[in-house]
């Protein structure tokens, strides 16, 4: 996963339900800030293992719906409502397929190294 800008990381944290403070931190100074894994697994005073769970959470929150969506909530006549939710659905099949090729191209290039 790219680096995230603040705003994107921001956006993401609302999706991952309640978290505690350092948490937080961590995800940002690696997926925001660059700082290695590693790096962040020492100044955060943990291992290695806990921080690169900690990112995977915020990795897979970013993945199930992109940062750029933004959620809409108003009332609807049911005809419009049921036009809105079949481009909802759309949408998040055509992202699960694309993210599905995303992920088959990057496994394809690292079996090949």
């Amino acid at each position: 996963m790219p680096k995230l800008t603040h705003s994107e990381f921001e956006l993401l944290r609302p999706r991952l339900g309640r978290l505690a403070i350092d948490t937080i931190d961590v995800a940002r100074a690696v997926l925001v800030d660059g700082m290695t894994p590693s790096a962040a697994a020492r100044h955060f005073g943990m291992t290695r293992q806990r921080v690169h769970g900690i990112v995977q959470r915020f990795r897979a929150a970013a993945q199930a719906v992109p940062t750029a969506w933004r959620r809409v909530d108003v009332w609807l006549p049911p005809e419009l409502a049921a036009q809105v939710e079949a481009m909802a659905e759309a949408a998040r099949a055509a992202h699960v397929v694309a993210s599905g090729a995303r992920d088959d191209k990057k496994e394809e290039a690292e079996e090949s190294d």
